[in-house]
């Protein structure tokens, strides 16, 4: 039966992908209600809301809400659209939890909860694969990237802090260290070590994220800031410049001064403002010298391979003696004094790119074209930056305001904004994975695996979310901390030609979605609905499967699966030629095609309807 289906869908997804990929529908105009259920305040409470058809907000509507069943589907819609931007993923029940809470409240509750680190996740994986003992010279074995991709899966797919995922992961893009190297694909606990730090900066100080990136030793190895030695121009040594370069580029600044609200500043002759220059780059590679191993009995010198990864997931120590003495010219005339040690010297450089002007607007824009959209208008940025600069309470580079302002801003929020078709984002592959796991509660397999698996997995003990990536990684260009270089898998001005470079807007996403990528991800489809490989190992069998239970419940009426799956995947943004065709789809799987095989129809319904929603234009694109 799944080969023959397999064979259908083909015809079907070409009628999808002939769509128009930014082709929309229109949402129901959302008024704005007042109130919010906090945590636990969810059993017979009444909510007033407005009525969508009442264009004064005098709407008397209501719902009586247990356990958050909020019934009002432009106020779902409208909310599975905020976990969209917000999440790698959300199911039913907690879009229905944030529609009645309220965004600020949903964001007050994410931000207070504890941070849940990959590495303990991932030592816990390595010792179980090991015959469930994790005792032992466990943090300076190598250990293969493998488990740090299966401990992110473990906790993105069951940790409650779904905001700090998100962000974390953004942020993991934006400050890159990859596995695309020996060291870190055979020691990916120093992968693991990074992504924690990022995770715990999430909602922190800007500042103090990027002087803990400076010592972080994971990105001193990759960016070769680690044992970097002073000038010793006998010996025609020079600091070497890779980190000093990429912090300002990459991590701060960028390469052009900027406006607030991320246009280009411009001189006399209309042309932009570099920021830096050769001879900037070499004062900031004097500042970042003399930082070795930080761990026991490290010295400076040592490497990776000849003292394992432990000295790697602890901060650099500072070796006076190997640190570059004298004064240091910075940006703008700023100057760090002679006489200091070489802490101090990082601190005075981390205090002044914080401070620069460029921060604001270059933070802001980030992380707006990877939660929300490509091309944000300038008064959008602006506001994020504001937010940056000035949290309301005078402190500057507090992130968690920057995600507030990125998240609630007007534009962000507005329905409008669904059907304006230059707006919004093309998903990248991982978020598409991730919130298929998470919309419908991605849980281990109650008997594990099969005896032919567990052979093939060469482990009893081989754990829910265990998953090497390298299928998904060929197929699709993407792996958690596996870019191709430290400018991340797509560059954030990347301009596919055509009608986007036509208008002089950005696509960041789509350099890397091409004629392999993207039959590569429609194979990967295949391989999760309609052969139930949710996290395959590598290519075949898996230790997880989805609850779909409420799907199957549906899978009678197609047309209310196909509208209850547009809510949960896509923000109830499927158009009606879409949901046709795949509704059209179903209706073509009879009972008498089935007889017999009752609960084969209800399971391939449902597999056909989550493989053509994901293959979508629809679903592609958020909005």
């Amino acid at each position: 039966m799944k080969n023959r289906i397999a064979y259908n869908v083909l015809f079907l997804t070409w009628l999808l992908l002939g769509q128009v990929v930014l082709a929309q529908e229109s949402f129901d105009e959302l008024l704005p209600y007042q109130d919010y259920l906090g945590a636990g305040h969810d059993v017979n409470i009444t909510v007033t809301s407005s009525d969508a058809d009442d264009a004064n907000g005098n709407g008397d509507g209501s719902v009586t809400v247990n356990g958050f069943n909020l019934n009002n589907p432009a106020q779902l819609s409208d909310a599975a659209r905020f976990l969209q931007q917000a999440t790698l993923g959300a199911d039913l029940n907690m879009i229905k939890m944030t529609a009645a809470m309220g965004y600020e409240a949903w964001l007050d509750e994410q931000m207070a909860l504890p941070m849940n680190p990959v590495l303990y996740t991932q030592y816990r994986i390595y010792g179980q694969l090991n015959g469930g003992d994790s005792e032992g010279d466990v943090l300076n074995e190598p250990i293969f990237r493998h488990f740090f991709r299966s401990a992110w899966w473990q906790n993105q797919s069951t940790a409650p802090d779904l905001l700090r995922h998100r962000l974390n992961y953004n942020l993991s893009e934006i400050f890159v260290i990859s596995d695309n190297s020996d060291f870190f694909e055979d020691h990916s606990q120093v992968l693991a070590s990074f992504y924690d730090l990022l995770g715990g900066h999430c909602f922190g100080n800007y500042r103090d994220m990027l002087y803990d990136i400076s010592l972080n030793p994971g990105m001193g190895v990759y960016l070769s800031h680690y044992n970097n030695p002073k000038s010793d121009p006998d010996n025609n040594i020079h600091p070497d410049e890779n980190y000093a370069r990429e912090i300002m580029q990459l991590f701060s600044i960028g390469l052009f001064e900027l406006n607030n609200d991320g246009t280009w500043k411009l001189d006399a002759e209309g042309n932009p403002i570099p920021t830096y220059d050769n001879g900037d780059i070499k004062e900031f590679a004097k500042v970042f010298t003399g930082m070795g191993s930080g761990a026991p009995g490290g010295e400076f010198g040592l490497g990776g391979e000849e003292a394992g990864a432990y000295q790697l997931i602890v901060p650099m120590k500072m070796y006076e003696e190997w640190h570059e003495p004298g004064e240091k010219q910075l940006l703008n005339g700023y100057v760090i004094p002679d006489g200091q040690t070489g802490l101090e010297d990082i601190s005075d450089c981390i205090d002044h790119l914080s401070a620069h002007d460029n921060v604001g607007p270059f933070m802001a824009k980030h992380l707006i074209k990877f939660m929300v959209t490509s091309n944000p208008s300038p008064e959008y940025v602006g506001r994020v930056a504001d937010a940056f600069n000035d949290n309301g309470e005078g402190m500057r580079g507090d992130m968690s305001a920057v995600v507030r302002a990125v998240l609630l801003d007007e534009e962000a929020r507005t329905c409008t904004a669904v059907n304006d078709s230059t707006y919004g984002r093309l998903r990248e592959p991982i978020t598409r994975y991730a919130n298929l796991l998470n919309a419908f509660n991605a849980y281990p397999k109650p008997q594990g695996v099969d005896e032919e698996e567990e052979e093939e997995f060469e482990s009893e003990f081989a754990p829910a979310f265990f998953s090497t990536m390298d299928y998904f990684k060929s197929a699709t260009g993407q792996a958690p901390m596996a870019a191709p270089s430290v400018f991340n898998f797509f560059m954030p001005e990347y301009q596919p030609n055509g009608e986007v470079s036509d208008l002089e807007m950005v696509a960041p996403e789509f350099q890397i979605h091409n004629s392999s990528t993207a039959i590569g991800f429609i194979n990967l489809l295949d391989d999760w609905t309609l052969w139930q490989h949710y996290l395959p190992y590598d290519v075949d069998g898996s230790f997880v499967d989805l609850d779909l239970s409420y799907e199957y419940s549906l899978a009678e009426d197609p047309t209310a699966l196909v509208d209850h799956l547009s809510l949960v995947m896509a923000a109830g943004q499927l158009s009606d030629a879409t949901k046709e065709i795949i509704v059209t789809a179903l209706n073509g799987l009879t009972a008498e095609e089935y007889a017999g095989e009752p609960e084969e129809l209800v399971v391939d319904r449902v597999a056909i309807a989550l493989y053509l929603v994901m293959c979508s234009p629809d679903y592609a694109i958020q909005k």
